[in-house]
C-alpha cells in the first residue's frame, strides 16, 4: 500500500493553517507556464521548514515515483504558510497531496539563526538552540518567513 496521497490541483485552492503538517506535498506556480512542488518538512517558530523539489513541471500534478526520485532544489527554507496557503494573500500555492508516516532525512546541517551580537544563536528544525557568534550567524539565513515573491526569486537565480 502507498504512503502517498495525491490529489489535484484543483480539489482545495486554500488549506487552512491548522490543517498543515509534515509530509503535506504542495505545488506553486512558479510562472506563467511553470510549477514547482515540494514537502512541508515540520512546523516552525514562525511557518513551516518546507523542501522544494528540482521537479518543475508545465503541470501541476506529480506522480509518487517523481516525488520518491526528487532532489532538493536549494536548502529547506521557512514558509510563511499563513499568507501562501490559508489566506491566499501571495502566489498561487496548494496542497496537493499527503506523504503518511513522514520522517524528515538529511536534516543535519540544516540551521537558521536570529539574535544579534553576542546573542546569536543557530536553531535546527527540532528547535534545539547553539549560541554562535555573529560572524558565523551572517552566514546562516534568518528565522524568518518567506513569501512567494522570495521563494520564486530564489528558485528563478538557480534554474
Amino acid at each position: 500500500m502507498s504512503d502517498f496521497k495525491l490529489w489535484s490541483w484543483d480539489k482545495k485552492p486554500r488549506t487552512m493553517l491548522r490543517f498543515i503538517k509534515a509530509g503535506d506535498i504542495f505545488c506553486f506556480k512558479l510562472d506563467e507556464q511553470r510549477y514547482c512542488f515540494g514537502r512541508i518538512i515540520i512546523k516552525f517558530m514562525v511557518g513551516h521548514v518546507a523542501e522544494l523539489f528540482d521537479n518543475i513541471s508545465n503541470s501541476p500534478a506529480i506522480s509518487e515515483a517523481e516525488i520518491k526520485q526528487a532532489q532538493r532544489l536549494i536548502e529547506p527554507v521557512i514558509l510563511d504558510s499563513y499568507s501562501l496557503f490559508d489566506r491566499k494573500s501571495e502566489g498561487d500555492w496548494r496542497i496537493i497531496g499527503h506523504q503518511q508516516n513522514y520522517v524528515p532525512t538529511d536534516m543535519d546541517g540544516v540551521y537558521f539563526t536570529y539574535g544579534v551580537q553576542q546573542w546569536c544563536k543557530k536553531v535546527d528544525i527540532w528547535g534545539n538552540k547553539i549560541p554562535i557568534s555573529e560572524k558565523e550567524a551572517t552566514s546562516l539565513p534568518d528565522v524568518a518567513p518567506l513569501g512567494d515573491y522570495n521563494i520564486r526569486k530564489e528558485l528563478l537565480k538557480d534554474i
